[in-house]
């Protein structure tokens, strides 16, 4: 909480003039999460299908970088832990990653032609979604270098 009041500029008591609980914070971090999620996806359709491929590979620096900022790493693994703990926030989480699955794993099916699109998008939603330990575990983590094998892995994966 004080690492959020600090980025919003305002004190922990007064976050709470917006949000009644933590579960609240939590759940519209979740919802705000999953909106851009499901909007970045969504960007996606309006790309030509012979063009789709090398957009998703193009996109994957982005990906780091959102991925291995200390701050939203250390948020993200603290939304899992509450998780752990909380059934309501564990329930939320789950239905985010099934709704944001689904309208990925139906890009990869309707736009490239992909067989088991949902094994693959497991697959890259696994490797983006470690990243924020690694980052912790490894700070000095050399993200050019991780973005140039991530692209290589992402051709191979999404290549019939």
């Amino acid at each position: 909480m004080a690492r959020i009041a600090e980025l919003a500029h305002m004190s922990a008591g007064h976050i709470y003039h917006y949000f009644e609980s933590k579960d609240a914070i939590i759940a519209a971090i979740v919802a705000r999460e999953c909106a851009m999620q499901a909007e970045g996806f969504a960007n996606f359709e309006a790309i030509p299908s012979e063009e789709l491929l090398q957009a998703l590979v193009e996109k994957a620096g982005e990906g780091v970088e959102m991925n291995t900022d200390p701050f939203q790493s250390v948020l993200n693994l603290e939304i899992a832990a509450e998780a752990q703990r909380n059934p309501a926030i564990a329930e939320m989480l789950r239905a985010h990653d099934t709704k944001v699955r689904s309208i990925f794993a139906a890009l990869l099916t309707t736009k490239l032609g992909l067989k088991d699109a949902e094994g693959r998008v497991e697959l890259l939603f696994t490797i983006f979604g470690g990243l924020p330990i690694r980052i912790l575990r490894n700070p000095g983590l050399d993200r050019d270098s991780l973005t140039a094998f991530l692209r290589k892995a992402i051709r191979s994966v999404l290549r019939d």
